[in-house]
């Protein structure tokens, strides 16, 4: 398998755990970079798996997949409830990259004046 489908196959694992709500931290470096379009940047596996964005998903689409060797992108379109029940879906571009077998970062973009409006 080269390195495109190992790409591919760990993030549609990823996506496929979260979706159903299974277990998916062991897919991530200790490590774990994330950045893009939100407040703070984070380091670090635990903090990514507890990022509050997970408590509000109810569910995912995936729209569309790139891969090329240890980089990936995905746009997906994530269904929300938020803490005071509105509900809605919003479309997150998601560049990921993969480093000794692990998921090592995520560059993540999505509509902020959507979001910022949903949670208020």
């Amino acid at each position: 398998m080269d390195d495109s489908a190992r790409t591919k196959a760990l993030l549609t694992e990823y996506l496929d755990r979260l979706s159903k709500r299974q277990e998916w931290g062991s897919l991530l470096s200790e490590g774990f970079l994330l950045t893009g379009t939100i407040a703070k940047e984070t380091r670090g596996r635990d903090a990514y798996v507890n990022n509050g964005f997970f408590k509000l998903v109810r569910g995912l689409r995936v729209k569309e997949t790139l891969v090329d060797g240890d980089r990936a992108f995905a746009l997906v379109n994530y269904d929300l409830q938020s803490p005071k029940g509105k509900t809605g879906s919003c479309d997150v571009a998601e560049f990921w990259k993969v480093r000794a077998g692990k998921l090592d970062s995520v560059a993540i973009y999505f509509d902020t004046a959507w979001f910022n409006a949903f949670m208020s």
